[in-house]
């Protein structure tokens, strides 16, 4: 029985799907139909409503075969038709199509049918050469900008449809089109009016091929973007000059895969093939049973529903854009971006949507070019205005201080690749010049190619014979960024030792490097409390006093000293091994993000203890580790007893405090967030 519930679930949403594609498709259908033999004047609306028809329903069984989509949805589009109208303009200007009745229909459907079966083979020919894949390379501002052009065209021939876009409204309704619908013969002589039109044809053929392609590759991105799927380009090409052909073959237009159908189909719960046949069906009972009900509906009802389907095209991401350059940002990335926006928007109207790619990817070259020329360096910053989380005794800190400028920590942005590598040399030189460990932070570089990656290596070189070191930072083993490096073959022997997976860890290995050669190594031996931090510039009598007060803590490797919400009711010394603070509790803590690290005699956990609140983080051993204890009680009983003594320990302990301050500061302008 639930197996039952779920696949009837699944056919009533498939069905819901379908009925509201057919919908969205109907009021599609019924302008464009008339739209592409507009140039023969209203008695010809007939032909164009069963083009429309045929198209929708035979090349939406044809695409929905063959997939290649999420979501089928296929029909006429304002594009292809726009061009298929302009070749019947052209028909209709050859005397020889005329007849004492008017214009020879017959001939003419020939002729377009034709086209659009050659302009489907083509489209098989580009899916067999795998062409598919080009729509991957078309930037997303010019599919925006494409996407709310033709919304607004759509708009604006439901809106002002008789304001030369060929007319929408010439008589009240489509009763007398939709009533008349005649089976057409083909007529005689054709083969000479062939002949002197079989340029056009295959102009207009190769167009159509061209630009349908392009639409439904650019519309197909659209929906994915925004409904999270993944579209096969080719599969998608295949069916649909499979669709035109078919569509060819019985007089239809055009077909191409519409976001717009697409899009009413799964937000009705539409999400496979089902919904697509649903849809194929419902528009063939229209056609064959619901004539007398489908003539009533006037033009202007037709025009309302390709307004609102026009609504539905607009691009949100452009929409979001807009609203972030109103709410204040208006950076100059943004505003190009936009730009570009408008721009292909506005040409898409004007102009037509072929112009308006090529103008589209040409700014967009530009604005590649541009960003080419951008410096790759976001940050240069040295071991004195930066530390790692790693907290240092007071003889360590002192060494880092003065010698800290010999860290170089240079973080980079955007891509390293042929057309950035020579700059890179170039932009590392003169910041990494004298430097003992260079940081190279690689997080917020987007790829790495072959060029790139000689480039560091390049770089490595050259740092090397200056008697300094390289370390990249933003690596970790399943990092796109390190596959490419370790798949290219540079730094084959490096990367265990010398690559991290962030630039504060780097930090940390930098500095113990510069204390080894400071001569201010860290001792793994126990350190004295005399040396420790807490017991700064005190007399070896108030050192006497305070050590009895000291609990002594022994601990292994990995053991939790304090766990995040514990009370903090002691701070801690730590005399040997390492602690890490964690942001996370519980079995998942040591996975968490460091939020600091602490040498031997270094004080922590004074905050928690002076504030009286929990612990914030939970600490975990490094290594085997010593730790001494002073509780708050016992540090009440020492400002009772002995508060000269107090008063020099709580100086020590503001001291740190404010050490750590400067750090946060310190990391939070370095962007270290």
């Amino acid at each position: 029985m639930p197996t039952t519930i779920a696949v009837s679930g699944g056919f009533a949403a498939e069905l819901r799907g379908g009925v509201s594609g057919a919908i969205v498709a109907l009021g599609i259908l019924l302008p464009l139909g008339l739209l592409s033999f507009a140039a023969l004047g209203a008695e010809a609306g007939a032909v164009g409503i069963r083009a429309a028809f045929a198209t929708a329903i035979i090349g939406g069984i044809v695409t929905t075969m063959i997939g290649g989509v999420a979501v089928p949805g296929s029909g006429p589009k304002t594009a292809t038709t726009l061009i298929f109208a302009s070749f019947v303009a052209t028909l209709a200007a050859d005397s020889r199509l005329h007849n004492a009745q008017g214009y020879d229909i017959e001939t003419m459907l020939v002729l377009t049918s034709l086209c659009v079966c050659i302009a489907g083979v083509l489209q098989v020919a580009f899916a067999m050469l795998r062409l598919g894949s080009i729509a991957a390379f078309v930037p997303v501002p010019v599919v925006a900008g494409f996407m709310n052009g033709i919304a607004l065209y759509t708009a604006a021939r439901a809106v002002f449809p008789d304001a030369s876009f060929g007319p929408l409204v010439g008589a009240p309704s489509v009763t007398a089109i939709v009533a008349n619908v005649p089976n057409l013969p083909i007529a005689p002589g054709i083969i000479s009016i062939l002949r002197s039109h079989l340029p056009q044809l295959l102009t207009t053929s190769m167009v159509i091929a061209l630009v349908g392609s392009v639409d439904a590759l650019v519309s197909a991105i659209a929906v994915d973007l925004r409904l999270h799927t993944r579209h096969d380009s080719n599969q998608m090409l295949l069916g649909q000059g499979l669709g035109s052909i078919a569509c060819g073959i019985v007089g239809g237009l055009p077909v191409v895969c519409s976001s717009a159908i697409q899009f009413a189909s799964h937000r009705a719960g539409g999400r496979g093939r089902t919904s697509g046949w649903v849809a194929a069906v419902v528009l063939l009972l229209v056609l064959l049973l619901g004539r007398p009900a489908l003539g009533l509906v006037p033009v202007a009802v037709a025009a309302g529903v390709m307004l609102v389907v026009a609504l539905g095209l607009f691009d949100q991401w452009s929409h979001a854009l807009w609203r972030q350059l109103r709410s204040g940002s208006r950076d100059r990335d943004t505003l190009w971006t936009l730009s570009i926006v408008v721009i292909v928007c506005i040409i898409t109207i004007a102009f037509g949507f072929v112009a308006a790619i090529a103008i589209g990817v040409v700014l967009s070259m530009v604005m590649f070019i541009s960003a080419l020329n951008r410096s790759l360096l976001r940050s240069v910053i040295t071991g004195k205005n930066r530390g790692s989380r790693r907290f240092y005794p007071p003889d360590q800190e002192r060494a880092l201080r003065e010698f800290g400028a010999r860290i170089r920590v240079i973080e980079l942005e955007g891509a390293l690749f042929f057309g950035t590598a020579h700059r890179l040399r170039r932009e590392i030189d003169t910041p990494a010049s004298g430097a003992r460990q260079v940081i190279v932070d690689l997080r917020r570089v987007t790829t790495i190619d072959a060029s790139g990656a000689l480039a560091l290596e390049h770089v490595a070189s050259r740092i090397r014979a200056q008697g300094g070191e390289l370390l990249l930072a933003g690596l970790t083993a399943g990092d796109h960024r390190a596959r490419a490096l370790r798949a290219l073959g540079y730094f084959p022997n490096l990367a265990e030792a010398t690559w991290f997976a962030d630039a504060d860890r780097a930090l940390e290995y930098a500095e113990q490097k510069l204390l080894d050669d400071a001569g201010a190594r860290l001792s793994h031996d126990e350190v004295p409390l005399s040396r420790s931090s807490l017991c700064d510039g005190m007399e070896a009598a108030q050192q006497a006093l305070l050590e009895p007060r000291l609990s002594r803590v022994e601990l292994d490797a990995g053991d939790v000293l304090f766990r995040r919400g514990e009370p903090g009711d002691r701070l801690y010394v730590l005399a040997k091994g390492s602690v890490s603070l964690l942001a996370g509790e519980g079995s998942e803590a040591a996975a968490a993000p460091r939020i600091a690290s602490f040498a031997p005699g270094v004080v922590f956990g004074e905050a928690a203890m002076l504030c009286g609140g929990s612990r914030s983080t939970t600490c975990i051993t490094d290594l085997p580790t010593v730790v001494y204890s002073l509780t708050r009680a016992d540090l009440d009983v020492m400002r009772e007893r002995e508060p000269v003594l107090a008063g020099v320990l709580l100086m020590n302990l503001a001291r740190g405090l404010s050490a750590r301050l400067r750090f946060a500061a310190a990391a939070f302008d370095a962007g270290d967030r």
